[in-house]
């Protein structure tokens, strides 16, 4: 956060510094109005519209995110509940059977003994 913060800042230097040598005034068509406008303000205005629009396509990516967050914290509750009920149950049925065999007696039962 910090490092975007300190490449946020160093923009906004070179910008400014940029500004402030092209302050001539230039004449700005907006639509059918014409304006004698600094072009220090006009870069101004242009960078503050792009950093509005990339805040907001941010913001849009944030919410989505946040969402499927959400969603998958939802699922992974379910799944946790699923997984304790069939671990009861595994338990429960464990309770009722006789120990099984171990993988060592096994293997002993089935190898014939030389």
């Amino acid at each position: 956060m910090q490092l975007y913060f300190i490449f946020s800042l160093i923009a906004s230097i070179i910008v400014i510094i940029f500004a402030i040598t092209n302050a001539t005034a230039v004449p700005v068509r907006v639509f059918f109005a014409e304006y004698e406008l600094s072009l220090a303000l006009v870069i101004f205005i242009s960078t503050a519209f792009g950093a509005i629009i990339a805040s907001m396509l941010g913001l849009v990516k944030l919410i989505k995110q946040t969402l499927q967050i959400k969603k998958l914290s939802h699922e992974n509750q379910i799944l946790i509940a699923e997984q304790n009920e069939l671990q009861e149950e595994l338990s429960a049925l464990s309770a009722t059977q006789p120990a099984a065999p171990s993988l060592e007696e096994e293997q002993q039962m089935i190898e014939p003994e030389i």
